[in-house]
């Protein structure tokens, strides 16, 4: 299925001018914002003032966020449990799931590698890259039953905690052959009381 055919997608709201901070100001999402965080338990959108912004513009918990600028475009769902509503602004794009589709999976489906390479043929420029928004339209992914939508995350869950598990027991044997072998080179620099004194 064509993405526009799972979800509503609409471009992030165009600011006029530099955003300024403000406390009575609007919260809003850039781009930066997802770019400079490790999760969305650190995200709190800052205030800023905006002319008046229609609610089409609003992300929250369920929405799907697209980065369409820059060397990572790349999708993520906003989790159930984010306790914010803010607006949208580019270059990032909304995309509003209906109910044939999780969140997640529509997450899952644009970052997987094919989909990521359809993309790739579509973007635009060479100093500033971006996607258009009619080629994220287009793409065209695979959409089965809710329930299958569901094994396919949680299978998808468990390689991503395989592979980081995996990492870490590479790490820590590489801890523990240096730590080895550092022993090991003290001990070979260090005399031999004994034969010191024969």
């Amino acid at each position: 299925m064509r993405l526009d055919q799972v979800c509503e997608i609409q471009s992030g709201f165009t600011a006029r001018g530099k955003l300024e901070e403000s406390p009575s100001g609007i919260p809003v999402l850039q781009l930066r914002d997802l770019n400079e965080t490790t999760g969305w338990d650190s995200i709190i959108p800052c205030r800023f003032e905006l002319d008046e912004v229609h609610a089409r513009y609003f992300a929250g918990p369920g929405d799907v966020l697209f980065r369409s600028r820059g060397t990572n475009n790349t999708a993520t769902a906003i989790p159930e449990d984010w306790q914010h509503l803010a607006a949208v602004v580019l270059p990032l794009i909304l995309l509003k799931p209906n109910d044939i589709i999780r969140p997640a999976f529509l997450e899952w489906s644009i970052n997987a590698p094919g989909a990521q390479r359809k993309l790739e043929k579509s973007i635009q420029g060479t100093a500033l890259r971006m996607v258009p928004r009619n080629a994220l339209a287009e793409l065209q992914i695979d959409v089965p039953a809710l329930a299958t939508q569901d094994a396919i995350l949680e299978a998808a869950r468990l390689a991503a905690r395989a592979r980081e598990l995996e990492t870490n027991a590479a790490n820590l044997r590489h801890a523990l052959s240096d730590l080895i072998l550092h022993d090991a080179a003290k001990r070979a620099a260090t005399p031999n009381p004994k034969k010191a004194h024969a």
